[in-house]
């Protein structure tokens, strides 16, 4: 059995939510009563924010009422850490105020979302707010400095619409996406490939990068970086590629089309197209996943498996795959070459003949 041997990625999950919406959720820390209270988690309809001592594990975050003249406030403390996570939503931007008498700083927050931001100070030591490029999370450290103590936080976020789709890519950095009614922009970080095949090989076909339009019913292969990335619809209709060999599904159904079926997993080559069966049979493809249906000229000289990536230090392969075409490249002495350069060349630590 093909099968045993591979490991299926977690390829797909999506997110349905109502139409696009701009809201502010306001955590108000005055009104709270007691005192030295640990505040470990606070969960509102749009933002989860969650609370933790970090390299203190004594002085945690906690709330402490209003005390002659200290004003109630969450107080943190030295490597306490805050997360602020949407739920179903981006985060735009976050507000802080502080309690007046606070001796708080610009500094004492390390900000370390997963996005572009900046950083202001509204009012010197009493309102700082960050401006977010729509991240799904962001993380508050408290750095150098005593503590601080907080009155309020708004959060300004974003519902993401009925007619959006999150993906979510894995550590092995690939996905397949597929919607035979759907056309999506490409987002920031992502690149989308569709392939051919020739000579039993798999090859780049066409690439579409950020910005681009990913025509329906036209199934393909992302790379990015791991995490979360939002595909917005659009009435354009962008450029199909025909001579795409990958298909897809909406639903959880038997793949057709050829002679040979792949899908896509992470097995002993790589990632890339596997048999599920021993002999590269029908099977159930996922929803809104790629499958290849293949018809070669002899089943007996079929591959059970195309990858992107084959080449190994002993066995060299033609350099096929234009995928990694914007990566650094080095010869053999380690002196980085440009994309003229023939010969074996070197492309995130693996050796690769470039023809």
């Amino acid at each position: 059995m093909i099968r045993f041997f591979v490991t299926m990625l977690s390829l797909l999950c999506f997110t349905i939510t109502s139409q696009a919406q701009t809201k502010t959720e306001k955590i108000d820390f005055t009104g709270m009563r007691g005192r030295g209270i640990e505040v470990k988690k606070i969960d509102r309809s749009g933002v989860i924010l969650l609370f933790d001592g970090g390299k203190d594990t004594i002085n945690v975050p906690a709330f402490y009422d209003k005390k002659g003249n200290e004003e109630a406030a969450l107080r943190m403390y030295y490597g306490n850490i805050l997360t602020i996570k949407g739920k179903q939503s981006k985060i735009k931007e976050i507000h802080f105020k502080f309690a007046t008498k606070a001796k708080t700083k610009l500094t004492t927050l390390k900000v370390i979302p997963k996005g572009m931001m900046s950083l202001k100070r509204i009012k010197k030591d009493i309102d700082i707010w960050s401006s977010l490029n729509g991240v799904d999370s962001v993380m508050f450290i408290l750095g150098d400095g005593n503590q601080v103590r907080i009155k309020t936080i708004d959060i300004v976020y974003e519902t993401l619409p009925s007619d959006s789709v999150v993906l979510t890519i894995s550590a092995a950095r690939h996905a397949t996406l597929y919607y035979s009614n759907k056309t999506f922009t490409i987002p920031q970080g992502v690149v989308a490939r569709t392939y051919k095949i020739e000579d039993n090989m798999l090859k780049l076909s066409k690439k579409y990068v950020s910005g681009d339009v990913l025509p329906k019913d036209m199934a393909v292969v992302l790379e990015a970086d791991e995490g979360r990335y939002t595909f917005w619809m659009t009435e354009k209709q962008g450029e199909k590629d025909e001579k795409n060999v990958l298909k897809g599904t909406d639903d959880n159904c038997q793949t057709t089309g050829g002679t040979i079926y792949y899908g896509f997993s992470n097995g002993k080559k790589g990632v890339g197209f596997y048999w599920r069966k021993a002999d590269g049979g029908a099977f159930e493809n996922g929803a809104h996943k790629a499958y290849i249906a293949y018809t070669p000229s002899s089943t007996a000289q079929a591959k059970s498996y195309l990858v992107f990536d084959t080449a190994t230090g002993v066995h060299l392969t033609a350099f096929q795959e234009s995928q990694m075409e914007d990566e650094p490249t080095y010869n053999l002495a380690g002196q980085r070459v440009g994309k003229d350069y023939k010969g074996i060349v070197i492309i995130r630590g693996k050796k690769y003949l470039r023809k």
